[in-house]
């Protein structure tokens, strides 16, 4: 324990400094997400700029969970980062620089290629809990259908989600909060399987309640992330955290979600604690935080190991974003296939970002990403876009962006990967050119193009998608196609696919809203069909 504190003594002296300048927080709202980007509606984006990160709140601290990637005068289209997955009209926070305040050029892009994400567990500074405790609610409550059918053997589908969320701060203006997020998802003559097992439709993510007894105490029981360590995930058990000035001393004990159906599992127990420092001076912070734990199975070790997150904007216009992870235990096998327990230290897990915005037209980010693999349990990708997300991990990763004009945009990004297990590098490259506020009109047109290099596949993307919004925004369009061109140099199959898009989103009432998404996707002789609907209404 001497050692770990040591290297965590060492690290935040490493990264204290100081800045200036105080930011203004300014207040939107999410009005649109889509597959791919999540729109958010502010009363004016002055400030903002491209590649700028915007906040939600939780647990009494902003977390970072969006990257601006295009952005007109009152709305910006973004790309998630973090554990958060933010919903329709979900609170949203952007920083404002102190003197930054020139009005946004109107540059508005629906579907331009996303910048990628800077870290899966990027968070950022705590911020003061209230001291008046009051109430406020909100959540949403919403159904959807999907539907998968083509001309092939293959059987169709119909699926149904539905989904609810609720964040209640301060109930009856007490110190006792909660928090839920549930899905539940079937398929139409399927019942069988729900029967079988519940869990393999229902999904908690989140379902916990919270006690603050004073502003620097929290507690906390049931199933939710811990910022502070979200590369684990969420965990079911009890929580607690104390913050002693700049100090925040965290202590969990619990189990983890089962892996095969994210259900209850008491084999799987778990243990830790963490200690954060956070530093915030006008404009400028940094946070460093360091946790240890123990998770079993049937109450024998799994796994030992330590985490380490660092984040700060130090620097003028650079956001620097640091994890690492390594396991402390491990069993060796001899001859005879017995287990012999072992301390070790061996790296598992390492990620490093850099995000500079040069000038008030250009701005960079680079990162290196040596973490595993991530787990989905819902996704709603294409198979392509799963297959280019998983080619673009675990490697090195540049990306700029360019504004040429008042409504011309570009953008680039090349990837470059070598794993041990892979018979050959993977590269790619990507970019879009965005016209927004087409001659005059609130049409915007982005052309896309990407290639891509793998072991097993070669492929060639280009596409061009055009959107407009109707009503100061209430209802949205977009028309899209994309032409793919892959080989498969084993099977000497070169298959070339044709993929068209239409999508909706109408606000028709106040707190109610309609979503419908269609895909068709062309083959030789094959046709693939995906349409989504989606009714929310929000409180």
């Amino acid at each position: 324990m001497k050692q770990l504190t040591l290297i965590f003594c060492l690290f935040i002296g490493l990264v204290e400094m100081n800045g200036q300048g105080g930011p203004e927080n300014r207040k939107g709202q999410v009005s649109f997400v889509s597959s791919e980007h999540i729109y958010v509606r502010f009363s004016s984006t002055a400030g903002i700029s491209t590649g700028d990160t915007l906040y939600i709140s939780s647990r009494d601290a902003l977390n970072a969970a969006l990257v601006v990637t295009n952005l007109s005068s009152t709305s910006c289209i973004c790309t998630k980062i973090g554990s958060i997955t933010p919903s329709v009209a979900d609170p949203v926070i952007a920083k404002i620089k102190s003197g930054n305040t020139k009005p946004a050029e109107k540059e508005l892009n629906r579907e331009a290629i996303s910048i990628p994400p800077p870290s899966a567990t990027e968070v950022t500074q705590s911020q003061p809990i209230i001291t008046e405790p009051k109430q406020q609610i909100n959540g949403s409550i919403s159904a959807a259908s999907y539907a998968d059918f083509s001309n092939t053997p293959a059987d169709n589908s119909f699926r149904f989600k539905y989904t609810v969320s609720l964040n209640a701060r301060n109930i009856a203006d007490s110190k006792f909060s909660a928090e839920s997020y549930l899905s539940f998802r079937h398929k139409a003559g399927a019942w069988d399987e729900v029967q079988h097992d519940v869990f393999s439709a229902l999904k908690i993510y989140s379902l916990s309640v919270r006690y603050d007894p004073n502003k620097t105490t929290q507690i906390s029981l049931g199933r939710k992330i811990n910022p502070k360590i979200s590369n684990m995930g969420a965990m079911d058990g009890l929580q607690f955290e104390k913050v002693i000035k700049k100090f925040t001393l965290g202590a969990l004990v619990g189990t983890r979600p089962d892996y095969s159906n994210y259900s209850f599992n008491s084999d799987l127990f778990q243990y830790g604690a963490y200690l954060a420092f956070n530093s915030k001076k006008d404009k400028a912070y940094s946070e460093s935080s360091i946790a240890f734990m123990e998770q079993m199975n049937q109450w024998k070790t799994d796994r030992r190991f330590i985490y380490i997150q660092h984040t700060n904007s130090l620097i003028n216009n650079l956001n620097v974003f640091f994890s690492f992870e390594a396991d402390l235990y491990q069993i060796k096998y001899d001859t005879l296939k017995s287990g012999i327990q072992q301390h070790s230290f061996s790296p598992t897990g390492l990620y490093f970002s850099l995000r500079y915005k040069l000038t008030s037209k250009l701005s960079i980010s680079g990162s290196y990403d040596a973490r595993k693999s991530v787990v989905y349990y819902e996704t709603y990708k294409t198979l392509i876009d799963t297959l280019l997300e998983k080619e673009m991990r675990q490697g090195f990763r540049l990306q700029a962006n360019y504004k040429i004009t008042k409504n011309l945009l570009f953008g680039i990004q090349s990837g470059y990967r070598f794993l041990n297990s892979d018979p050959q590098a993977s590269k790619n490259i990507n970019g879009y050119l965005t016209y927004s506020h087409f001659q005059g009109s609130n049409i915007s047109i982005t052309l896309s193009a990407t290639y891509l290099e793998t072991s097993y596949l070669t492929g060639k993307i280009t596409g061009i998608h055009l959107s407009q919004d109707f009503l100061k925004g209430k209802i949205y369009t977009g028309l899209g196609y994309r032409y793919i061109d892959y080989r498969l140099p084993e099977s000497q199959q070169n298959p070339v696919q044709h993929n068209l898009e239409l999508n909706l989103n109408w606000q028709f009432y106040k707190n109610l809203s309609l979503s419908a998404y269609y895909e068709a996707t062309y083959e030789q002789s094959d046709r693939y069909n995906r349409i989504y609907t989606q009714l929310r209404i929000r409180f």
